[in-house]
């Protein structure tokens, strides 16, 4: 309780803090624009802050920012102010230079350079002092005399692109006529559009594009260097030596440039360099490839008796026999007799990596020494040991007071072993298997002695292949080819001696395939799923708890799932007008009972326990980072929903249903905490409250501003934060349990009753590139429980008076808690799939 008051207090100073800053009129630039100053010269006038300000009445604020950003880059560097962040709130100038006008005059003369390589050949920049203010004056050991300068830059009209040649051969060069085929065969990938505004990143990236498809087509030597661009502004019209003999087309030219004085167009040219090497304009073809999948590193191909495997020109070498040569034959993605390709030099690296069988991976392409045109390669494979064994130990103090349990502290002490086989049958076919054992006991004098036991074990076998006659011809071109099967199976007792809850066994098992297709949307397909629940030994407590509780009792449903179809799908995408926009789309269908439902009749066990449903789901996630502040802006949306058609007197089993609350989900409400619909709110029974809440559809949305607090270890610990909204909740569908009960039911004139709504902010410390721990602290904004949706829908705008709920220890204040707030628990980002 005393941690939960600390945080609360923090995260109330912050925002206080937060909007005095905000509402702080700045009337000078060279004040309040930092809560700190730090070695600063003294007596001399000094860098304290730039302005730049963008003119053009035809960028929206976005490019303005954009654009701004990037003069800001062009600064020069005694121009450069160094600021410090902490905790959002607090920045801190630190050593600021000297200030000469000199730096001014640079930097504007940087910043119009700047705009010609974004398109803006006209642009002018021009900068004006603020009068120098001294701070502290009259005091030596204080005064600082501060300089702000400004920046006003008119961009003038932007230059669009007009005409667009790729490997133009006006210069008769006849080896020049494939690549300009190859490069008119793929015109419609080209980042140069007619009428595109021009900039020289834009020409940049089409000069790498067009590197990376001769590359990929045989053209082994071509590289950046052997390309460059030209670029024309000139009317060539305007030079017509014959303009003067006509009148009348002397007018049209000239009305035709001074409309191109208001919307100046470019002409861009990507040559060949003159002088090459022949060999730049010359395809290989793919010849010899060796690959060593035994090497080590200090081996030596001439000092080590191999044995060779030769088969289409693919030698596989080695001197053990640890693998199948079919086996890593099936793995590259070169080619011989093929043009050589770069993205399936890389392909094939990245394939043999997920195989998870070799820690290390070089390729290396050569000329040949049998034909000059051809490519000879050397794979070098450096093996995993094949056996892993891995075990730890997990211990767990809990003190519950809920109705579950009673009250009493319980002590959990388990032990998991794991063991990975990297390469059965020699085929790279890994399985892994964990067994995990616990148990619980209770420590004087509440419930002393054993509690609960646990016994899980669990098996996985991944093939490195999938049966390519089940899907399309193309599916050769897939990566990340694997058919996996899982397993698992648990008992839990914790019903020991009589004298505790219930035992429960869960048996589940899974086969099919994955892949990755070469748009890299990733699919899992299983064509067999089966899981089953079976509950048992449940105590005269326990089971009238079950028949008092109807969310509880939903909470244990018995049987089994029997599907044979079942598809996930996941596609991340590039947003092509914003390179700072990423996307991604998830989506999930099962069933159960389709086929096997069928058999009802003549199975008993399939009529008493199997269960017959669809479900269906789907989430969309938007981000918008920007890298020169450490912003990032996600939007993310989810929907989905399981409908029972075999029994209408229930639900979806509950372990199949949506779940909302807990720290990926509504952030303000506990795990399973929240719905279905506007039921009953429950009431506080202590700490580690049960929650049993969920529900057969379920509608979400989410808004998270994430930035940089503090960086306390630069690129290793960085403390991040976050601003947060939700929005969402779950229902049930409509069935004769839920007959009379319509705050559980989804209907659409009771959607917006039904929004539950929170806010937040949270605290993220990042260990770089290793994980990431949050904290996450919620407000129920719109609470849509009853009987709070009584009132004014369930909105509950906080008041002042409610801070002292925040420290008060009293009973009503901690009810208060409980009923509007949620500090969540994470690892790792929220929304990431």
């Amino acid at each position: 309780m005393q941690l939960t008051r600390a945080v609360i207090t923090i995260l109330v100073s912050f925002i206080a803090m937060q909007l005095f800053v905000s509402c702080a009129a700045f009337k000078k630039p060279t004040r309040r624009q930092y809560t700190k100053v730090k070695k600063y010269p003294i007596d001399k006038p000094f860098v304290y802050y730039n302005e730049i300000k963008v003119v053009n009445d035809k960028l929206s604020k976005d490019e303005k920012t954009v654009l701004g950003d990037g003069l800001r880059t062009q600064l020069d560097d005694s121009l450069q102010t160094v600021v410090k962040e902490s905790f959002v709130f607090f920045k801190k100038l630190e050593s600021p230079a000297v200030y000469d006008t000199a730096y001014a005059v640079n930097s504007a003369r940087n910043m119009e350079i700047y705009l010609k390589t974004e398109g803006y050949y006209n642009g002018k920049v021009n900068y004006e002092l603020f009068p120098f203010d001294t701070i502290y004056k009259g005091d030596p050991e204080k005064e600082q005399i501060r300089v702000a300068t400004k920046f006003i830059a008119n961009t003038g009209p932007v230059f669009r692109i007009d005409s667009i040649a790729i490997i133009p051969n006006d210069s008769g060069r006849n080896y020049l006529l494939p690549l300009q085929e190859l490069s008119n065969r793929n015109l419609s990938q080209s980042l140069l559009k007619k009428g595109k505004p021009f900039s020289e990143q834009l020409v940049s990236g089409e000069m790498n594009r067009l590197v990376e498809l001769f590359r990929n087509n045989g053209y082994y030597n071509f590289s950046r260097d052997a390309i460059y661009a030209d670029v024309d502004t000139v009317f060539l019209a305007l030079l017509d030596p014959l303009l003067a003999l006509d009148p009348i087309r002397q007018f049209e030219v000239f009305q035709e440039a001074q409309e191109r004085r208001k919307n100046p167009v470019i002409n861009v040219y990507i040559r060949t360099k003159p002088n090459l090497n022949p060999s730049v304009f010359q395809q290989f073809t793919n010849n010899k490839i060796v690959v060593y999948p035994e090497f080590k590193g200090g081996d030596k191909s001439d000092s080590i008796p191999y044995i060779d495997s030769v088969r289409n020109s693919i030698i596989v070498r080695f001197h053990e026999g640890k693998y199948k040569p079919s086996f890593i034959r099936r793995n590259l993605k070169l080619r011989t007799d093929s043009l050589y390709s770069a993205l399936k030099v890389s392909q094939t690296a990245e394939e043999l990596n997920k195989l998870n069988v070799w820690q290390v991976i070089r390729i290396q392409p050569k000329l040949s020494t049998e034909d000059s045109a051809k490519i000879d390669y050397d794979i070098l494979l450096i093996p995993y040991k094949r056996y892993t064994f891995s075990t730890n130990l997990e211990g767990v103090f809990n003190q519950p007071l809920n109705q579950l349990t009673g009250a009493g502290n319980l002590v959990g002490l388990g032990v998991n072993f794991g063991l990975q086989d990297r390469n059965i049958a020699k085929q790279g076919i890994q399985m892994t298997n964990t067994l995990r054992t616990g148990i619980e006991f209770g420590l004087p004098p509440i419930n002393a002695g054993l509690q609960a036991t646990e016994l899980t074990f669990s098996n996985s076998i991944t093939w490195p292949r999938i049966p390519d006659k089940l899907f399309t011809r193309k599916s050769r071109r897939w990566l990340n080819r694997k058919t996996f099967l899982t397993s698992n199976i648990s008992i839990i007792d914790r019903n020991i001696n009589k004298n505790g809850s219930f035992a429960l066994t869960t048996v589940s098992s899974t086969f099919g395939w994955q892949f990755q297709t070469p748009k890299n949307a990733l699919w899992r397909v299983s064509p067999l799923n089966v899981e089953y629940v079976n509950l048992y030994d449940i105590s005269t407590n326990f089971q009238e708890q079950l028949n008092n509780n109807p969310f509880l009792r939903n909470s244990f449903n018995q049987g089994f799932v029997l599907g044979v179809v079942n598809v996930g799908y996941k596609q991340p995408f590039r947003i092509k007008k914003h390179d700072n926009h990423t996307a991604a789309l998830r989506v999930n269908f099962e069933e159960s009972g389709a086929l096997f439902g069928r058999f009802k009749k003549s199975v008993k066990l399939f009529d008493e326990q199997l269960f017959e449903y669809v479900k269906a789901d789907a989430e969309f996630r938007y981000a918008i980072t920007n890298p020169a502040r450490n912003r990032e802006l996600v939007f993310r949306g989810a929907v989905g929903a399981g409908y029972l058609y075999d029994n209408d007197t229930s639900n979806m089993p509950f372990f199949k249903q949506f779940a909302g609350g807990g720290p990926n989900s509504m952030r303000a409400w506990p795990l399973r905490s929240l719905g279905p619909g506007a039921s009953r709110n429950d009431p506080r029974t202590g700490r580690n409250q049960f929650f049993s809440r969920s529900g057969d559809m379920l509608i979400e949305g989410n808004i998270e501003y994430r930035y940089n607090i503090w960086s306390i270890w630069p690129n290793t610990l960085i403390l991040r934060g976050a601003l947060f909204t939700d929005i969402g909740n779950v229902w049930n569908f409509r069935n004769q349990s839920n007959r009379g009960n319509d705050t559980v039911v989804f209907q659409l004139k009771n959607l917006y009753r039904d929004l539950s709504v929170s806010v937040g902010t949270g605290f993220r410390l990042d260990f770089v590139g290793l994980f990431l721990i949050r904290v996450d602290v919620g407000y129920r904004l719109k609470n849509p429980a009853y009987p709070f949706v009584l009132t004014n829908d369930g909105w509950r705008i906080p008041k002042f008076s409610d801070a002292a709920n925040l420290f008060n220890g009293s009973e009503a204040a901690r009810n208060w808690r409980y009923e509007n707030m949620n500090i969540s628990l994470g690892i790792g980002l929220p929304f990431q799939f």
